[in-house]
């Protein structure tokens, strides 16, 4: 965040940037889903207001507080849905919409939603983007978007914003005339070295540590989590019929899907 502000980049919300005219350069699209942990969240949204960044928190129903969701949206923050409606339902598109319309209003109640994001859900064979592929979109639960759509990608996931993620505990990008970028000061560096002006960087709280037992933990935890997600992603290629999972796996499927519904194609 410092390195950034020292170079001069601008902050937005998944929802401002989506809604925003114009949007000068350099800037940040900055999002976090909050898929365990929640404490953490709060400390790194305390950390971004004193900053005067405003960013996107995602919260899952096992995630979501609303005391705590309301002091962020105090703060400036933009608290959004993070949904996996249909791999609770096991696929079933018209019970995935119902499901997701209860829980929007049980999020709304507390705290302006503006968009929703999709949680990964690595134990179901259901990529829950999915559910936009019948004839519904977002904007008829009035949401302004989704994590994806709005974001400038086209229907292979391609887009002019370079997107850095923490998961799988690695950045694992390439920047054109940087390089790759691996570690936190690799992202760093990147940012310092004016090579990337656009930027939608995602953050999970949970993957970050604020003590030293938490950095041993919840390394721990991840290194297990990562390695049954590729058991489980294995399993669920070889269920699968005409290939569809070995097509395509985690971000690039759910870009793909939710950007193929909104462009019609």
């Amino acid at each position: 965040m410092d390195a950034a502000q020292d170079s001069g980049y601008q902050f937005y919300t998944v929802a401002d940037y989506i809604e925003a005219d114009v949007v000068d350069e350099p800037y940040i699209v900055l999002r976090h889903d909050v898929d365990r942990w929640a404490d953490n969240a709060v400390s790194l949204a305390t950390a971004e207001a004193e900053r005067g960044i405003n960013s996107t928190y995602y919260f899952r129903t096992s995630t979501f507080d609303p005391d705590t969701a309301q002091e962020m949206e105090a703060q400036g923050h933009e608290v959004g849905y993070h949904y996996e409606d249909l791999a609770k339902v096991r696929g079933n598109v018209e019970a995935a919409h119902a499901r997701f319309a209860t829980n929007l209003e049980s999020f709304r109640e507390h705290v302006d939603v503006r968009t929703a994001c999709a949680h990964g859900s690595p134990l179901s064979p259901h990529l829950n983007t999915e559910m936009w592929e019948d004839a519904r979109t977002p904007a008829e639960y009035e949401l302004v978007g989704e994590a994806y759509s709005g974001l400038e990608f086209d229907s292979d996931g391609a887009s002019d914003l370079l997107y850095f993620s923490d998961t799988g505990r690695d950045w694992n990008a390439t920047v054109p005339d940087f390089g790759d970028v691996r570690s936190t000061a690799d992202v760093v560096d990147a940012i310092e070295s004016g090579t990337c002006p656009t930027l939608y960087l995602l953050a999970h709280p949970s993957r970050w540590a604020t003590t030293r037992y938490q950095t041993v933990e919840r390394t721990g935890w991840d290194i297990a989590a990562e390695a049954g997600k590729i058991a489980v992603q294995n399993a669920h290629a070889v269920q699968q019929t005409g290939g569809r999972v070995a097509e395509g796996t985690g971000i690039a499927r759910a870009i793909r899907s939710v950007a193929m519904r909104m462009t019609g194609e």
